[in-house]
């Protein structure tokens, strides 16, 4: 007698091909569900790493003036980069003072925990020198900035916001990098001292004392080869605008570096009253609104994190500024002495 079979022959042994598509579909749907959230997360941890950022250099900033009386300078001696520098002043020495391009940045290294790297820098030396449409700074380049470069051209994570994918370094292919051919050029930064730009470009040609000639309503906590103290800002430290953060590419000139300044002489200043807002990238002169990729205007407020930027107030706060702010009330902030009242922001 046969036995009986023990397979069985209607038993499934696969998915069928729709059944497949349909768990496809449904893994699609939970991965376009996941990944704005997991994006959102990764942007708000770069976001948070920003605000740390300036965290920290509004530590160094209070620490400087706590060790020399004082807050650094902007900008040191930028002279004359390019055509049409002014020429210095009569009674004024000419020599690698004049020419040294450095910013207050270097200045407070020690109080950034890079003190090996401060120590490396030659302050008798220029931090660079400068082409402007391929018009060579004689006057800078005779001051040997090759001694400086390797210290201009370190990437420091603390003057760079992680939003921001723009390149770091300076190339030979700009018109103002640190030094020549294959080496890197100065490093570039995401976060600029509040200043008054026409203060911040006479000053800074002329080399004389930073707050001079310029009323009260007009002036910025940092300037051009002059210091302030915090007790100099008669509007209320949390109320005053230290450092502001940018993009580190702009469209129409040289984007700012930490260690010098380029040839558009607020390469690392930033001033609220030269472009009517946050994120838009305009300025005197141009009545359109330029917000091209990732390019900003030099001088200018903004970020890439949506919808605003951040700032440090004098107070070491740091605070997250809308894009959709009042540019008055941004005004009553860039200025230290103007005693208007700044209201909620």
């Amino acid at each position: 007698m046969r036995r009986p079979s023990r397979s069985f022959p209607h038993a499934r042994t696969a998915f069928t091909l729709i059944e497949l598509l349909v768990v496809i579909a449904i893994i699609a749907v939970l991965v376009a569900l996941l990944l704005p959230a997991v994006q959102q997360a990764r942007e708000a941890a770069r976001r948070s790493q920003c605000k740390n950022n300036l965290k920290q250099l509004g530590l160094a900033l209070h620490n400087y003036q706590e060790l020399r009386g004082v807050l650094p300078p902007s900008r040191i001696a930028m002279g004359q980069i390019g055509w049409g520098g002014y020429p210095p002043q009569a009674g004024q020495s000419v020599g690698p003072q004049w020419y040294q391009n450095a910013t207050g940045w270097l200045m407070v290294l020690p109080q950034l925990d890079q003190t090996p790297l401060y120590n490396q820098y030659n302050f008798n030396r220029a931090a660079s020198w400068s082409t402007v449409y391929g018009a060579y700074s004689t006057s800078l380049m005779a001051y040997d900035a090759d001694t400086n470069y390797p210290v201009v051209a370190t990437k420091l994570p603390v003057f760079l916001c992680p939003s921001d994918p723009n390149p770091i370094n300076y190339t030979s292919m700009d018109q103002y990098y640190s030094v020549s051919g294959t080496k890197p050029g100065g490093a570039r930064t995401n976060y600029d001292f509040n200043v008054n730009y026409l203060e911040y470009y006479y000053e800074g040609y002329t080399m004389s004392p930073g707050l001079s000639g310029w009323p009260d309503t007009q002036r910025a906590i940092f300037c051009a080869n002059g210091s302030s103290k915090l007790e100099d800002i008669k509007d209320g430290t949390s109320n005053t605008l230290m450092v502001t953060e940018t993009i580190r590419s702009v469209w129409n000139g040289q984007p700012p570096a930490w260690g010098h300044g380029g040839h558009v002489q607020v390469g690392i200043a930033l001033d609220m009253s030269w472009t009517p807002g946050i994120n838009l990238w305009t300025y005197p002169g141009y009545p359109q609104s330029y917000q091209v990729g990732r390019l900003a205007n030099w001088a200018s407020a903004g970020s890439l994190h949506t919808g605003g930027c951040h700032g440090l107030l004098a107070d070491g706060s740091v605070r997250f500024f809308s894009q959709n702010m009042n540019q008055q009330t941004l005004l009553n902030l860039h200025y230290m002495r103007d005693n208007n009242a700044v209201g909620d922001f």
